[in-house]
This record gives C-alpha cells, structure tokens and sequence, in this order.
C-alpha cells in the first residue's frame, strides 16, 4: 500500500514496524473549554488503531505484500473502523487491529468505497477486554481555514505519533499520485502541514473538541504538504452501513475539477453567468469543470467533453462537489439535466446515471500467479479507456514470451475476443492442459499508442492453478470457486520439420552438428534451491536421439519444478522434462519424447578423444537469437579453473571444474555452443555457469566431463552416479610442500607426466555425505586409488566407486583413508509450501556451504505477500521446531503444520544462515495460503504431483 513517487506525491502507509510503549491512565472527563490538546489527544488515543494488512494478490492499483496503516473506531457498539480505501484495498486482504494499549483483534472488510479514499473495517467489540472503546465523531463541517488540529496515527510506522498543525486550504483539488496508485477525484482535499509520512494512511484530524475533521490521505514527498480527505460523502456513507442501508453510489463517468473563476472565465465563463453564480453561491470561488469524460460512458454519450464547464443541474446551480455527488447518488437508474457551457455556448444534456459500485470488480480470475479482473472505473478513469475489459496482473508468470510486470489488458485468447473474466474462464475450458494457445493484449499505459502485442499463453494444470474469487462482504473474506472441468492433456502431435539450408559453406562442413542445435526453454513455477530466476531460454545440443537427450547449460535448467520445451529449427516446439543435474558441472541434461518429432533429421552430436590443449585451433558453433548457426574460428588462450563465489542465498553454483577460454571475444555474446575439431567432433561444451551475484560467464567445459554420465544415463543406471561431495581448489607443489609434503613426494609428484605441477586441496566436505567427518576441509588430496590425484580427470573415479582409498595430507601428516563416495540422486523429492513460503529438505549447496545442519527442514522462497514474511521468516532459515514439536525432517514438518489450527499463530523455531536462533510467531490463514505438498515424480508430465 505504501507507495513512494520521487518527487511526486506519495500515499501515506508504510511497512508494518514495531511499536512503542502502552498509554497512561486517561484523565478525568472535562467540559469543552476547559480541555487542552494533551487531554483531547489523551481521550482520543484508544481510539486510534494501528492496522496491519497483507494483501495475498495484485488487485486494481494495490500490490500485494504487507503494509501498515492507520484507522479510527467510528462506532464503538458496532466495531466500525474508518481508514482509507487503499488501505483497505479493493481485492482481498487480511488485516488486524492493534490498539494503543497492545490489544490486537482481527478485522473484516465490509466497505471500500469505489471512489473516494475511504473504506470501513470491521471487528468485533467483544473481544476487546482491556481497552475502554469510544468511538470519535465525524464532524466535517469543522474543517475551516485556519483551524488548529492534531493527527494521531503512525507516522513512519511508529506506533502512536501526535502531530500538529492548522488547515491552511478547504478547496484543493485532488492530487494526481501516479500510476498504478488509488487516485480520487470528484471531491475537495483539505490542505495542512503536519509533515506527515508513511503509516499515517487512515488518521484522524482532530480539532479541539476531539472530533474528527478530516482524514489523512496523501501528502508531497519535499514540501511537507499533507493532503485529507472530508468526511462529507464518508459520513453519509457510515450513517447507511451503521443503519444497515445499502450505500448508493452514482456516476456519470466522468470527473470535475474545481477551477477558480478566473480560470473557468478562460474557458468561455461570460461575466453575466459569472455575476449570477456569485449571487447564487456568494462564498464560492469558482465552478466544477469536466477533466475526465470516459469513452462510451453515460457522460460521453450525453454530449460531455473535456473542458466544459458544468453550470447547474435539474435547474440548480452546482459549483461544489458534495451536491454534484448527492445528486448522482440519489438519481441511481435516472437520468439528470445538466447545463453546461462549451466556450460561449450554453448547452443543455440529459444524462443517464449508474450504479458506480457495478464498475468495481466483484470478482477475481486466479491462474497461477496471474490475476485477471473487470477493468475497475479507478483505472479506467486514470488512463482514460473505456470501463470495460479484462484487466491483468503478473501476465508474465502464464505468457512464455513476456518478462515485464506491468498491468495489461487482454483482448483475445485462441482467436477468442474476451470481455470479461467470465468469458476469459469459458475460453480457458477449451484449451487442453500444457496447450500454447495465442493471445492478443496491450499494455494499459501505452493504451494511446494502438500497440497490439501478441504473445503465447501457456497454462499447465499441474503449476497454474485456475480459481475463480468473489467478494463476500459478510465475511470480509472472498470465497474461492476451483476451475477444475478443464479439458486434460492432448496427445502431442509429431512435428514433423525441416533445418533450413546452410548457405554458408564453413557452417556447412557442420551441418550434422547444426542439426543437433535447438532451443531449450525452462520456466521455473515453484522457486527451490536458492533459484530466483523465472525464465532461462538458450540453445542446447541432441547428444542422443533414440532416448530424445539434451545437454543444456544448468543455468538454464536451473530447477527441476519447472516447465521445459524444446524448439527444433525455429519451427516445432515440443514438451521436455529434465532428467538429470550434474551436481558440480554447468550442465544438465532434458529429455523429449523422440516420437513428438516424427521425421524430423535430427542429429546427435559425436565425441573427440583428443581434449583441447592452449594453444589448440577450435571451432566454435553456436546459435544466433534468429536461430542461424554461426561457425567462429578461433583458439584456446588457457584452460582454468572455474571461479565462483559462495552466495547468501545457498544457490548452487558450478565447482571442481576447468573451463577452456577462448581468444576470440565473439564467443562471449553466447550462452551456449560446441567447440569442434576439423572433423567436426566436439572437443567441449560451451557453457554458462555463474561467478558472482552480478556477472555471468561463460567457457568450455571438456566433454570427458559429460561421457561418464551420458552412459549411465543412456544405461537408465544414473541412480548410480557417485560422488565424494566435496568441493576442491588446485594448489602448486610448493604451497603443499609449505603444507608439510615431503620432498620424496614431490619428486614422485613431479615425475607424473601431466601439463601441471599441481595438486588439490579440500575447500568444504558437504554435510550428512559418507565423505563427512573422513576427509576434512584443507586436507590435500596427494593420491586416489594408488595414482597421483594432480587433475581434474583424476577424480572423475568417483562417479563408477563406492570406495576410493585416497592418500592425504593433513597436520603435516599423510594419511591413508576408505572413503565411501555418496549417490548423486536429485535431493529435493518433496516440497511443502505453508504459510505462503516453500519448504524442502537442504540441498547440496545448502549441505555444501552450512557449518552445521540445524534440521532437515529448508526454507527456499518466502512470498512477499504472505504472512510467513510478515511475521519475519527468511529465505536460508532452518526450521527445527513448530508448536515445540521437533521437526527434523520434512515429514514431521508436514504433519505439524498441517495440525496448526486456522487463524491461528503458530510458534516456529528458526536458526538462521548464520546460527542466529529465533521465535516467529506466524499466522496460519488457509483460505488464501493453504498447505500444499509437491512429491517428483518423474514419470508424471511435468516431474511433480501435488499429494
């Protein structure tokens, strides 16, 4: 809700903060004229509540996430409290109450109005049991100019702050706040400095008598002007909730600003209607003109324009907004006579009126993490479009080829014109599961340019849930529908293509390898493992085409809950699924069903013995974005040894690894290629693989590297891949000889035929491996199996051994130890998300890079708008406890927290990436954030099934 405009004007809620200390005892009651502010502010302070909100979705101009806020008890019997619309929100939201005195209570939205900033919660008075509740007075006709006042809310998140001031302005017009942030209009804003800031959204403005004047709603960023809203339209709208009226709202869709007679008197105002206005109006200043006409809207087909000055109406002079909107709201289904005047004509309209609260969205179209809606009038009245349509949040998360976040607004789907969410969900029923289907939508900001866009909407059934949600303002809640008569998978077609022909003739020598080229596109759904990137697209080689095998950088196969396509030629796109990880190599192999390509001449690539040396001639072969290969003849400036920093969030990250550089810098515009021999045999891979937080690099990994687990794999045997689980980092003799080796080793050392004089040195020993507690961080690895351990090569035994007798220096001291290497199975095979974070076992880098492993409980992704971030759970946190029930599994986790009773805190034991411990007490909520268990499963489409 809190949203800063730089050099703009900003709306006044801030993050939740901590709060201060209880109130003191209230003095005694005393008249009127005898009070001074420090008795009013001290009678009024129980009636002030801090709000906590978290929104679980983007709705309308609100974002999800949590927010504080401010509010008002207005009718103490009854628990109404008064704050304002955005922070109330239009969509869904959670929010509690905490009073002065630290009592806290739930509360339950039942109004928001659709177009002023103002909203009603509510909560129930019983369950208040140590605070004396009194409600303040709404008293807007006391805001005058000049008027001494103080606003009691929380500024800047701190609970309870007082802040004083005089109303300077009864008549500004509303402040334009920006895109994407609740906008009002057709009212006046009161004006007064009390430099206000995030967290006051909601507060009262108090006069001496302790009643409320005004409603702080928006202030500017530099000049300490604070804006409030009147309390004319928010009164009347409170009197019909407390006596359980329906609250009629009228529009015209369109919208006034006050202009004062000089300006309205450049618009064609004569000085004879100007005479008779002042007569009638004596204390007015000015007249209401018409800033926003929305197309097709009731004011637009009356004949209203932009610029025109509205005179009277039903024959009654209107130059202020209070009566403007009495008469829209009591004419609901009616129609109004409006005199106008358009330069130096008088012009008489007649306009019909509708329902406003029918242009609130009502309801809510979920699938994954997009959201769709009705196109609220506060949008349509910001951009200026027509108040019709389907509106879209998070359109990337379902679109494959779309990465921003912005709002948009769809206009067809599978060649289908939708006009609303009802229509979007009858299109959805007609699309099978895991189907690509087109779909047309522009950008909402961009509406004036005409820019169609276009797209492919993808929706899987098994990571894009489809629900449909419906306010329910008895409840405060919105009830939850699941689309589940949804049309499942379709038998994929074989997609029988063409390479296209290669003119170039350099290329051509490597058509067999073109023909292996193609596009790999993985789309992350659920994030683990330390993985936050959405979408990776790069190019991949076939290196088997009877099983439909892969080799693809593992920066672009990043995690197994995923969604994975391969596009052969530009022209056939076709499903995939990944099969293995490498757990120290960038790379990883996908697999295709071979049949899904028909006779489409693919190629598999072919192998050289001879690895690349410095020095050597290579040819690189890569893609270009445009699919054209494109051959680089080039050489190998060194071979190194890959570098990579540890991150904060334990991603994984390529180690034990010599990349081959190239001298050629064209080679670095690609993420992937083959270098090849003049036979055209690959020498290396050409890979991505990750150094830092911020910088990507790229180099040739050695296919020796891939060959051991190409054949296990083709053998269906990968469940046998083994390794020690250690990571290591090349030292020279000499380093080793100041470690303590002998000069007899080193001689014996030496003498090894190998292009380096070098050896290993253990860096970390991944925790739980059969290798921990043998081999120790900074032991120096002299031999495996008898033979001098001084290349990478040299330790490629562990992937066929369960037992490799390794020689190492250590204290000085060599030792001979029995090392038993470990399975390099997939860890994660189970998934718990709860409380609207995701939770699975450590995985290797987590086990890799932990001093000491806290529990078998991992928590990788925490969602911003979730009350596990709320109430302070962390990406890296280990949970050990819930409820004081020992979770050391993921097992016992799931079955503790699905025991936490609904609307409920549970107590949950953390101990952070740094072994820092600690209590959160997090809000269990099911409606919105439910207990989810994902179990792979590799042989069900997508890897995974919900259990």
């Amino acid at each position: 809700m809190y949203k800063s405009l730089v050099q703009k004007l900003k709306i006044k809620s801030t993050p939740s903060a901590a709060s201060v200390d209880a109130p003191s005892a209230q003095p005694a009651a005393k008249s009127e004229t005898a009070m001074t502010w420090q008795e009013v502010v001290e009678s009024k302070i129980n009636s002030v509540v801090s709000i906590k909100c978290v929104s679980p979705f983007n709705f309308e101009t609100e974002s999800r996430g949590s927010s504080q806020a401010t509010g008002f008890i207005v009718d103490a019997s009854n628990g109404i409290i008064l704050t304002n619309r955005h922070v109330i929100s239009a969509g869904p939201v959670v929010a509690r109450a905490v009073f002065y005195n630290h009592e806290e209570v739930e509360l339950k939205a039942i109004y928001r109005d659709p177009l002023h900033d103002f909203g009603f919660f509510k909560f129930d008075p019983a369950l208040i049991k140590h605070t004396k509740l009194e409600a303040i007075e709404l008293f807007p006709e006391g805001a005058i100019v000049g008027l001494d006042i103080r606003v009691i809310g929380n500024n800047a998140g701190q609970k309870v702050s007082i802040m004083s001031s005089s109303i300077s302005r009864i008549d500004r017009n509303v402040p334009d706040l920006g895109d994407m942030s609740f906008n009002d209009s057709n009212t006046f804003y009161i004006q007064a400095s009390a430099n206000i800031s995030g967290g006051s959204s909601g507060s009262p403005m108090i006069n001496i008598a302790g009643q409320a004047v005004a409603i702080v709603s928006a202030g500017a960023c530099k000049n300490s002007t604070d804006m409030y809203l009147p309390l004319d339209r928010v009164k009347r709208a409170f009197e019909c909730i407390r006596t359980g009226i329906e609250v009629k709202r009228g529009t015209i869709q369109t919208t006034f600003d006050y202009r004062s007679f000089d300006q309205v008197k450049r618009l064609g105002l004569s000085d004879e209607t100007e005479a008779k206005v002042r007569k009638e109006i004596p204390n007015g200043v000015g007249m209401l003109v018409a800033n926003t006409v929305l197309p097709g809207g009731p004011g637009e087909v009356a004949g209203i324009e932009e610029g025109d000055i509205l005179l009277s109406i039903n024959g009654k002079i209107v130059t202020h907004f209070v009566p403007l909107e009495e008469f829209m709201d009591d004419n609901i289904g009616k129609t109004l006579d409006l005199s106008i005047i358009r330069g130096k004509e008088t012009l008489d309209v007649t306009v019909d009126v509708q329902n406003l609260h029918l242009l609130e969205p009502t309801q809510m179209l979920q699938v994954g993490a997009a959201t769709m809606t009705n196109l609220s009038f506060q949008l349509a009245n910001y951009y200026r479009v027509p108040a019709a349509g389907v509106a879209v949040n998070w359109l990337h998360t379902i679109l494959e080829d779309l990465s921003m976040i912005d709002v948009y607004m769809i206009k067809s789907i599978n060649g289908k014109a939708v006009a609303n969410i009802a229509e979007v969900v009858d299109v959805l029923k007609t699309i099978a599961d895991s189907e690509s289907v087109p779909i047309k939508y522009y950008n909402i900001y961009e509406h004036y340019d005409n820019v169609i866009l276009s797209g492919t909407l993808k929706v899987s059934h098994l990571w894009h849930r489809i629900n449909m949600y419906t306010r329910n303002d008895d409840t405060g809640l919105w009830d939850v529908e699941k689309i589940t008569d949804l049309l499942p998978a379709r038998d994929t077609e074989p997609a029988n293509t063409t390479f296209p022909a290669i003119k170039n003739a350099e290329i051509a020598k490597l058509e067999n390898v073109a023909h292996s080229m193609v596009k790999v596109k993985c789309t992350a759904t659920v994030y683990i493992e330390g993985n936050v990137t959405r979408t990776r697209s790069s190019y991949g080689a076939i290196v088997d085409t009877e099983r439909g095998l892969v080799v693809v950088s593992r920066e672009t196969a990043s995690t197994s809950t995923c969604i994975i396509t391969i596009t052969i030629a530009g022209s056939a796109t076709i499903p995939a699924k990944l099969l293995f990880q490498h757990p120290t190599y960038s790379y990883a192999i996908v697999q295709y069903n071979p049949k899904h390509i028909g006779d489409t001449n693919v190629k598999a690539i072919s192998f050289s013995e001879k690895p690349l040396e410095s020095g050597d001639a290579t040819r690189m072969l890569a893609m270009s974005k445009h699919d054209v290969p494109v051959c680089i003849n080039t050489r190998v400036s060194n071979i190194l040894p890959i570098e990579s920093e540890v991150f904060c969030m334990l991603r994984w990250r390529s180690i034990n690894a010599d990349v081959v550089q190239l001298d050629n810098p064209t080679a670095s515009n690609y993420g992937f290629g083959v270098l090849v021999d003049e036979d055209g045999h690959v020498q290396a891979l050409w890979l991505e693989y990750i150094r830092n937080k911020k910088i990507m690099c790229v180099g040739g990994l050695s296919v020796k590297a891939l060959i051991p687990t190409l054949r296990l794999l083709q053998d269906s045997e990968a469940s046998k891949i083994r390794s020690l689980k250690v990571e290591i980092k090349p030292i020279t003799i000499d380093q080793a000889k100041r470690a303590g080796l002998s000069n007899e080793r080193s001689k014996e050392l030496q003498a090894a035929a190998t292009t380096r004089n070098q050896l290993y040195r253990i860096e970390r020993v991944e925790a739980l491996s059969k290798a921990h507690g043998v081999l120790e961080d900074l032991d120096i690895v002299v031999s495996i199996n008898g033979k001098p351990a001084k290349t990478l090569e040299d330790f490629d035994v562990q992937a066929t051994s369960d037992i490799l007798e390794m020689v190492v220096l250590r204290d000085l001291k060599e030792l001979t130890l029995q090392v038993e290497t470990t399975d390099s199975k997939q860890e994660v095979d189970k998934i718990v998300v709860w409380a609207g974070a995701t939770f699975h076992a450590p995985h290797k880098t987590a086990l890799q890079q932990s001093a000491k492993i806290h529990s078998g409980v991992y928590c990788s992704d925490v969602q911003c708008s979730s009350f596990a971030h709320d109430c302070g759970l962390e990406e890296t946190n280990w949970v050990t406890h819930v409820n004081d029930i020992a979770t050391p599994d993921l097992d016992s986790f799931e079955k503790a927290v699905r025991a936490c009773e609904d609307k409920t805190f549970a107590r949950v034991k953390v101990v952070s990436s740094n072994s820092k411990p600690n209590v959160l007490t997090i809000k269990v909520f099911n409606h919105y954030w439910p207990t989810t268990t994902l179990i792979r499963n590799q042989s069900a489409a997508g890897g995974w099934r919900f259990d």
